[in-house]
């Protein structure tokens, strides 16, 4: 079984066609559910992507997806997008609709984020399964043990210093 996407790049790379591509993009939405902190998650988007309008029919709407998602995610983090996000060949030449239908397409028009809307992309929903944790990153099992063995010892030391001073009390009473 092979890793799944860690980047927008690695998607890039490994799609040859428009359903490999779909695919390697679900996966990588599944490794953003990991990722818990901006840092981790702006280390996923900040490579550029090679192009894949050369690869496959669609693949000048599949880099304007991804510009789109790039620049979304920016958006959410409060930091500057990539500047590869902003591209002219990252923007969709023709309109692209995630839904059919008059008005469904009417409602991806209305709704459709503007990271989306500038690259000629219309979806009135964008997967993004951000959950970042306020505070601290996650820390290992191993590091924790050690934090812990330290907070002890230096916790011995502090009781051992006040028994030393209780002692020499008493030798002086």
């Amino acid at each position: 079984m092979k890793d799944r996407p860690k980047s927008l790049r690695e998607i890039a790379e490994r799609a040859e066609d428009l359903p490999q591509f779909g695919r390697e993009f679900a996966d990588w939405l599944h490794t953003l559910r990991t990722l818990r902190s901006a840092p981790q998650i702006l280390s996923a988007i900040e490579e550029e992507p090679p192009l894949l309008s050369g690869r496959f029919s669609e693949g000048n709407t599949s880099d304007a997806w991804l510009a789109a998602y790039a620049d979304y995610i920016s958006d959410r983090l409060g930091v500057v997008s990539p500047g590869w996000a902003h591209d002219s060949d990252r923007i969709a030449r023709d309109p692209w609709f995630s839904t059919d239908g008059k008005h469904s397409r009417l409602l991806a028009l209305r709704d459709s984020p503007p990271a989306f809307k500038k690259r000629n992309l219309f979806t009135p929903k964008v997967d993004l399964p951000l959950r970042l944790r306020a505070g601290r990153p996650p820390v290992s099992a191993e590091q924790k043990r050690q934090k812990n063995a330290a907070r002890q010892r230096r916790f011995r030391a502090r009781r051992g210093v006040e028994l030393e001073l209780l002692r020499r009390c008493l030798k002086e009473t």
